[in-house]
């Protein structure tokens, strides 16, 4: 088994003699994907231009609502703890960026996350499916302005729902981290049967994690599946779309690509980009984990969507529940 860290270069960062010719270095998948991060950043530009040019960059009218102060500070804390905690990975993701010589694939899935909150309205493209909180920093929603979209108005967008899509990549470290780990334990296993043991710690780990930023105040579900719902009749209930979502869509498509990766090469949505001419790698690789991520979340907002449909809704308190006419 090669030793090769994934976001180490490949061997092969120059072609040899008799390769391919120079053009095909262009037709591989991390600028396939990274046209696709452009036609997403081309989306959420125009999205958010007109949506701010309506009037819209400002917080929802305060009031309407009750929370306690015991929820007032624990709303604070969270944000607190929330922008400290992405400064942080920021800054340690640049700089193994920096000792790699290249952005790495963290890196690159963490910009591709930083950037996807545009897409969050679309999981309520025809109801109301997120509740956030109204004591969090907040502004109107752009859900109207995006194609298709058919929601409920009024709603909000929150700081710490949307703060919660580049979070997600601690589900993406863990599950890397338990595929390797059980790769080494278990080398003879089949790199499927470790796949299907991860996603189901996955699920497992994803209970405590989100309950523990939901309940703070970070968000709720205001709808229900029967018999699928964990701590049903409490606000802070949590179907159980969710941990799949976090499994199918944000966990598993890394985990897979790093346990099917060839040896000395790097995962899949990134691999030969470091064989493209060096003004063109970093925004390529960039470009590429905005596009993947995108691509993952929007299917994961549909997953989300459909789960809905087939709930029930349920009561949320004023303070997490959307405005009301």
């Amino acid at each position: 088994m090669s030793t090769r860290h994934p976001d180490q270069a490949p061997s092969d960062t120059s072609p040899a003699p008799g390769s391919a010719p120079h053009k095909h270095r262009w037709v591989i998948a991390p600028v396939f994907w990274a046209g696709f991060g452009v036609l997403c950043l081309a989306a959420q530009t125009w999205v958010f231009a007109r949506w701010a040019a309506d009037g819209n960059f400002h917080a929802y009218p305060s009031g309407g609502y009750e929370i306690s102060r015991a929820r007032q500070i624990s709303t604070l804390a969270l944000e607190v703890a929330v922008i400290t905690g992405l400064l942080a990975a920021a800054a340690l993701l640049w700089r193994q960026s920096r000792r790699a010589g290249h952005v790495t694939s963290y890196a690159a899935l963490f910009t591709g996350y930083l950037l996807c909150f545009w897409t969050d309205p679309y999981s309520g493209i025809t109801q109301h499916t997120t509740g956030h909180n109204r004591y969090s920093l907040n502004v109107v929603t752009w859900g109207p302005y995006l194609p298709g979209w058919h929601g409920p108005l009024p709603q909000i967008e929150s700081f710490l729902l949307n703060a919660a899509y580049p979070v997600s990549l601690t589900w993406v470290v863990i599950g890397v981290a338990i595929a390797k780990r059980l790769r080494h334990w278990r080398p003879a296993w089949s790199r499927a049967r470790t796949a299907a043991l991860v996603s189901v710690i996955i699920f497992c780990v994803d209970l405590p994690l989100e309950s523990a930023y939901m309940r703070p105040g970070g968000y709720a579900y205001p709808n229900t599946l029967p018999y699928l719902t964990l701590f049903e009749g409490s606000w802070y209930r949590m179907p159980l779309t969710s941990p799949i979502t976090m499994v199918v869509f944000v966990t598993m498509p890394v985990v897979l690509m790093h346990l099917y990766a060839k040896p000395g090469r790097e995962i899949w949505v990134l691999e030969g980009s470091l064989r493209l001419p060096s003004p063109a790698r970093t925004p390529i690789r960039l470009l590429a984990g905005i596009g993947f991520v995108n691509f993952s979340m929007l299917a994961f907002q549909v997953f989300m969507c459909v789960g809905a449909l087939a709930g029930h809704p349920a009561e949320l308190p004023s303070w997490i529940d959307r405005p009301r006419a």
